[in-house]
């Protein structure tokens, strides 16, 4: 009999049409040695939102984050108030924030998130090429807008009001970004080893049984091919941003 060839997965995703989960494997497969996903060399240029939406199950939890406005929830708020203080935007004047586009910006001022997935999806979910690219993934927010000091009229006994900081701050927020965050790697919880179903090089197919025949893949059998290949190195995925425009109820009061 012979044996397990890791390196062909790919063929057998191309089989099925799943494109974007060859090409990450692939990559895994050329990247240096690595198991420490932050260290490696992130993935931004094959995953895409227009991509990840046209599977319904992303579509729902994405169309769900929108009509929750999630962005601007009590836990945001937390969080924006968060990076706003760390920005050093607390001032008597208006002060402007951006989204971030560098990579480590987008992790450090993520604001919200949502999961994509999970153990129940992994286990009766569809076989298709957002599983074999992402497996679970969260969709990450990041704002931007202004933010300035509330002003009230002071009462004076002549001549015209000056005007006083209450104390409070206004946030406007007029953009939020939405990107997806995936991690790329074959680790596992001490004492697991992830099934990653029966792969048959003959017919082309995956399964999640050994009904399909084939082989069992599993985690450890990417930890063995990079122990002894010195390549295979596990890395972080980012789309891009999808920028949503804010004009009407975006606001909120709060005090430091």
């Amino acid at each position: 009999m012979s044996k397990l060839d890791i390196t062909k997965l790919p063929t057998v995703m191309r089989s099925n049409n799943w494109e974007r989960g060859a090409q990450l494997m692939e990559k895994w497969f050329s990247d240096p040695s690595n198991s420490s996903p932050s260290n490696g060399i992130a993935s931004t240029d094959i995953i895409t939102m227009d991509w990840v939406l046209g599977f319904s199950r992303a579509r729902q939890v994405y169309d769900t984050l929108i009509s929750e406005r999630i962005w601007l929830n009590e836990a945001a708020r937390r969080e924006i108030v968060k990076l706003l203080k760390r920005k050093n935007a607390l001032g008597s004047g208006k002060q402007r924030f951006l989204l971030p586009r560098m990579l480590q910006s987008m992790e450090n001022e993520a604001i919200q998130f949502r999961v994509i997935g999970g153990n129940l999806d992994m286990l009766v979910g569809p076989m298709d090429d957002l599983r074999a690219a992402l497996g679970n993934f969260t969709f990450r927010l990041v704002v931007a807008g202004t933010v300035e000091a509330e002003m009230t009229e002071k009462k004076v006994a002549s001549g015209p009001a000056p005007k006083v900081p209450t104390g409070n701050y206004l946030v406007t927020i007029e953009e939020v970004g939405i990107y997806v965050k995936d991690s790329y790697d074959f680790n596992d919880a001490a004492g697991e080893d992830q099934d990653l179903g029966n792969w048959n090089f003959e017919s082309n197919s995956v399964g999640r049984t050994g009904l399909n025949g084939g082989f069992n893949v599993r985690n450890s059998d990417f930890r063995k091919w990079r122990s002894a290949n010195g390549k295979g190195g596990d890395f972080l995925i980012y789309s891009d941003m999808r920028v949503l425009k804010q004009t009407t109820n975006n606001t909120f009061l709060f005090k430091p």
